[in-house]
C-alpha cells in the first residue's frame, strides 16, 4: 500500500514538473496544435487548381483556338497569356508566372485538313514535381481529346456514324481505377506523415528532457531515494506522457473533423498501433534523457535525427527503392512502421493482420528501449549511489 501511495505521489509530482515547464508544454501540447493548424491552412484545397500555363498562337486560326479554350476548360490548368510571337521559354516559365508554355505552330489547321501531322511542342517548369506532374496530365488530356475528337470528326465526314467512328479510332479502352485516394487529394495523402512526424519529434524531445531535467536541477538523487527501484522510476516518467497523448490523440481527432480528413475504418486497430508508437517513442526519449546530462544535447542530438528519420521513413519516396544504410537507419525511429502501417489502416481500410509486420516491429523496438532504458538507467543510479556513499 506504501508503494502504491509512493507511486501516486511521485507520478504526481512528474506532472507537476511537467506543468511548471513551459518548453515541455508547448512542445507536447502546443506544437502539435500550431502545426495541425498551420497544416491545415496550407493544404486544406487538397489539390491544385487554375495552374497558371501560356501559350504561343503562331497559326491563329479556329482550331488553335478551340485547343486553347480547352486548355482552359481543364480544371487543373489556367490560360493566363496567349501570346502570337516567339517568346524566349526560360524567361517565360520563371518565377512561376507560367508553369508551361504551349507552343502551336504555323500553319497548324491547314496541316490537320492535310493529314500532315503538325507537333505541339509543349514546355513545362520542372522545377515543382508535383505541380509539373500535374500541368502534364492536363495537358496530355487536353490534346488527346483534340486529337480524338479531329480524328472522329473526319471519319464523319467521310460518311461514318458517330459510335463507328469512335470505334474505329480506339483499337481498345484502357480503363484506369484510381484505388484509396481517388481524388488525389494532397492533403489526404500527407496527413499520415504529419501526425507521424511531429508526435515522433515532441514525444521524443520532450521525455529527452525528463531525466535531464532532473540532473540540472540536483534532484536526481531524491528521485532515486523516494522511487526506490528502477521499474517504479520509469513507469512515474512514461505513464504521465501516455496520458496525456491520449488527450493529444483527441486534439488530433478534432482536425480530422475540423478538416474533414477520413477516420480509419478500424478505430480500435488505429489505436493499438498508436499507442505501440508513443510508447517505442518515450522509451527512445528516455534513452536519450539517460545519456545526456544537460536539456540542451539532448534536445540538438534528438531534433537532428527525428526530423531527418521522414526523408527514410518510405512514405514518399519508396522503402524498398532506398540503400541499406538508410533503410538500417529507418529500422532505428519508430516513425517508420507507424507511419506506413497507419497508412493501410487508414487508406486501405485494413486491419492489424495486414500490418502485422510494422506492429512486430513497434513491439520489438518497444522492448528494446525499455530494457536499454532500464539498463542504463540501473548503472546511473548505481554510479550516483556509489559516489555518494564515498
Amino acid at each position: 500500500m506504501n508503494r502504491f501511495k509512493t507511486f501516486l505521489s511521485l507520478t504526481g509530482r512528474e506532472f507537476r514538473l511537467f506543468k511548471n515547464n513551459p518548453i515541455m508544454v508547448m512542445l507536447f501540447i502546443g506544437g502539435p496544435i500550431l502545426y495541425g493548424i498551420i497544416f491545415g491552412a496550407v493544404y486544406q484545397k487538397g489539390k491544385f487548381t487554375d495552374l497558371p500555363v501560356m501559350v504561343v498562337d503562331k497559326d491563329n486560326s479556329a482550331m488553335s483556338t478551340r485547343f486553347i479554350d480547352m486548355l482552359d476548360d481543364m480544371d487543373v490548368l489556367k490560360v493566363v497569356a496567349v501570346k502570337h510571337e516567339t517568346i524566349n521559354m526560360r524567361t517565360a516559365l520563371m518565377n512561376d508566372k507560367a508553369l508551361a508554355a504551349v507552343v502551336i505552330p504555323d500553319g497548324f489547321e491547314a496541316d490537320l485538313l492535310q493529314n500532315r501531322h503538325p507537333e505541339i511542342n509543349a514546355y513545362v517548369n520542372s522545377a515543382n514535381l508535383m505541380t509539373s506532374s500535374y500541368v502534364s496530365r492536363g495537358l496530355l488530356t487536353a490534346g488527346g481529346t483534340l486529337n480524338a475528337g479531329i480524328k472522329i470528326g473526319a471519319m464523319q465526314k467521310q460518311g461514318l456514324p458517330v459510335a463507328v467512328a469512335a470505334g474505329q479510332y480506339e483499337a481498345f479502352h484502357s480503363n484506369t481505377f484510381r484505388l484509396y485516394n481517388p481524388a488525389s487529394n494532397y492533403m489526404i495523402y500527407s496527413w499520415p506523415s504529419y501526425l507521424a512526424i511531429i508526435l515522433q519529434t515532441v514525444t521524443i524531445v520532450v521525455m529527452a528532457l525528463s531525466f535531464t531535467s532532473e540532473y540540472e536541477a540536483s534532484t536526481f538523487k531524491e528521485l532515486c531515494q523516494k522511487s526506490k527501484s528502477v521499474s517504479m522510476m520509469m513507469a512515474i516518467k512514461v505513464i504521465p506522457y501516455w496520458i496525456i497523448s491520449i488527450g493529444l490523440a483527441g486534439i488530433m481527432a478534432c482536425f480530422y473533423v475540423i478538416f474533414r480528413e477520413p477516420f480509419p475504418k478500424h478505430i480500435l486497430d488505429a489505436a493499438v498501433i498508436f499507442f505501440l508508437f508513443i510508447a517505442a517513442a518515450t522509451f527512445m526519449g528516455m534513452v536519450a534523457s539517460i545519456i545526456f546530462k544537460t536539456q540542451l544535447r539532448a534536445v540538438q542530438f534528438l531534433m537532428v535525427l527525428s526530423m531527418t528519420v521522414y526523408i527514410v521513413s518510405g512514405y514518399s519516396w519508396p522503402f524498398d527503392q532506398t540503400g541499406w544504410a538508410a533503410r538500417v537507419f529507418a529500422y532505428i525511429f519508430p516513425m517508420m512502421p507507424f507511419v506506413n502501417g497507419y497508412r493501410i489502416l487508414l487508406f486501405q481500410s485494413g486491419t492489424l493482420s495486414a500490418i502485422s509486420d510494422y506492429t512486430t516491429i513497434l513491439v520489438i523496438q518497444v522492448c528494446f528501449y525499455a530494457l536499454l532504458s532500464y539498463l542504463l538507467l540501473k548503472i546511473k543510479t548505481w554510479k550516483d549511489m556509489k559516489n555518494s556513499q564515498s
